[in-house]
């Protein structure tokens, strides 16, 4: 198959140096494109190296096209008639250990098999709630000659129908009518489904505040009145105090993970009724346990049939005052993360951001460095993604350089720590073998800056495995091997002086050890009750009494907040 590819004059294939990589690659072709990015690998260990990557699209619901090898029909396990462990070379079942994060896999049975699941799988991936696919070919159904009838047939153009239907005509207007303080969360689901800028409208048209989260966030105007940032455990104190105060909130699109709602929750939004659409049911079923929630199977991708109808205006109501006179006391605590003259993240992030070019395309990796760009990230005319779900150290170099070749007239900026850049720093290879032009921001400090924060507050500052144990190369020389422009940035005099030049570089950022993720939601807290703590309580306590239901909020009650 890599032979015929090859020989294809219309083709053109991107190598890397890890299959991992690639499958990274792909995911991020179609969160920038909208088209499948396609992969290929051996059997075995090519195949195998695939999974980290497709379970990143699996869990963020991106389309992504896997293609391996395997081993002869004739050398297979199934032709012996028996359960030995191995029987080709490499023989491997890819296809189950896939399964569970695929849309759909399947092993090839024939030529006409093969042709009838080209078109299939990209149906599959690109309908319904989307995902990836893989199809295993054996080596003997990949030496075989395609008829032309077979070809024609392969090439045909057929109806990409949705696997799934809207059953219903669901409106708003019933279920908001008697809110007061009524919010809409905006999740990636509407996103992907394009209906996320659509939404924003409605709801900026009747005054309706809104909050994202942070896999929707790229598809909003995030300059406008109504939007109040992201929800969740490192969301903003604005957007989680709204979410804890409203009385009825709609869903689009989001499955509200325990990184929005918290391990617990029981305490997510105690005041509120909650609307959930989804196109997925089996997310929807997850919240029968809860009678506060009513839920819809709904396909986002017809949004406009939820937005057809008027609203009340919520303009200059009182919810909106509470909201205007909350933001006036909220501090985010972005400035209390480090020491005097140490270089603060999320100032260095912002800085740098005020350097990119517009237009551009920013990925982001994951743990405290991910933290670092989304909470800070400002308004702007770039697009901002990660690997949201999955969130594996190391996506943000191969998903960069899927961003670049697929838009190879943007300017691309890789955020990533100094630990997660070793997963796969042999991509710094494929960067200087296409010669693409990508800038690598490394946020070093120098050790798993999450899970130190997670050391600190609940092992007395044991840094097993983060710190103690961890090291790191000496990345001006690793640059210097790859012939890769390299520069240091120690304190704000330097990232002032900052400028990016026309091809690949890395710029090391020297953060402190000690840097913190600020606000968090601590474990058994609720997410408007975020460290650091305003010494007032002005923020911590709601202007509400809680609910005097003990199972509504899990058993904590509000004086242990």
């Amino acid at each position: 198959m890599v032979d015929a590819l090859g020989r294809h004059s219309s083709t053109k294939f991107t190598c890397f140096q890890h299959e991992q990589s690639a499958a990274m690659a792909a995911d991020a072709i179609w969160r920038t494109t909208g088209k499948v990015g396609v992969t290929m690998a051996t059997s075995g260990p090519g195949a195998t190296n695939l999974i980290t990557g497709i379970a990143c699209s699996w869990f963020d619901s991106i389309p992504s096209f896997h293609i391996t090898g395997q081993v002869n029909q004739s050398e297979s396990r199934e032709s012996l008639g028996a359960e030995v462990r191995q029987a080709g070379f490499q023989e491997t079942d890819i296809v189950g250990m896939v399964k569970p994060i695929t849309k759909w896999a399947h092993k090839v049975e024939s030529i006409d098999d093969l042709v009838e699941s080209l078109d299939l799988a990209l149906i599959k991936a690109s309908t319904g709630r989307m995902g990836p696919v893989l199809l295993d070919i054996p080596m003997n159904i990949q030496k075989e000659l395609v008829s032309e009838d077979q070809k024609r047939k392969a090439l045909q153009n057929k109806s990409k129908t949705s696997d799934t239907n809207s059953k219903s005509n669901p409106t708003l207007k019933n279920f908001l009518s008697d809110s007061d303080r009524p919010l809409v969360i905006i999740g990636a689901g509407l996103a992907l489904s394009s209906g996320a800028k659509e939404t924003q409208n409605w709801c900026e048209s009747f005054g309706i505040p809104y909050v994202a989260t942070w896999g929707a966030i790229s598809y909003l105007d995030r300059s406008k009145n109504g939007y109040l940032g992201t929800i969740g455990v490192y969301g903003s104190r604005l957007a989680n105090w709204c979410v804890q105060a409203a009385d009825k909130i709609v869903v689009l699109g989001s499955r509200l993970d325990n990184r929005q709602r918290t391990g617990n929750p029981n305490g997510f939004a105690p005041y509120a009724k909650i609307l959930v659409f989804d196109v997925d049911i089996e997310e929807l079923k997850k919240y029968k346990i809860h009678d506060n929630y009513k839920t819809v199977e709904f396909n986002l991708k017809e949004s406009q049939i939820l937005l057809n109808e008027s609203m009340k205006n919520y303009k200059d109501s009182t919810w909106q005052i509470q909201i205007s006179n909350i933001k006036k006391e909220i501090n985010n605590g972005f400035e209390s993360s480090v020491n005097f003259g140490e270089l603060n993240p999320y100032t260095a992030v912002q800085k740098i951001q005020s350097k990119f070019q517009a237009n551009s395309i920013v990925v982001s990796d994951c743990g405290a460095n991910l933290c670092w760009v989304y909470q800070p990230y400002q308004p702007d005319s770039s697009y901002l993604f990660t690997a949201g779900g999955n969130s594996p150290m190391g996506y943000s170099l191969p998903a960069a350089i899927g961003a670049q070749i697929s838009n190879p007239q943007k300017t691309i900026y890789c955020f990533i720590g100094d630990g997660g850049l070793q997963m796969n720093i042999q991509e710094l290879q494929t960067l200087v073998n296409y010669n693409l032009p990508i800038k690598i921001i490394i946020q070093n400090n120098f050790g798993y800056g999450i899970i130190k924060q997670f050391q600190d507050a609940y092992f007395d500052g044991r840094y097993f495995a983060t710190g103690e144990g961890y090291s790191q190369p000496d990345f001006k020389k690793i640059a210097g091997a790859y012939g890769i422009s390299y520069q240091k940035i120690t304190n704000e005099n330097e990232l002032d002086n900052l400028k990016f030049e026309g091809k690949v570089e890395i710029i090391d950022l020297h953060f402190s050890p000690n840097s913190l993720i600020t606000p968090k939601t601590e474990m058994d807290r609720f997410i408007h009750d975020q460290f650091p703590y305003p010494e007032d309580n002005s923020i911590r306590l709601l202007p509400y009494d809680y609910p005097s239901n003990p199972s509504k909020l899990g058993g904590i009650s509000a004086s242990t907040v």
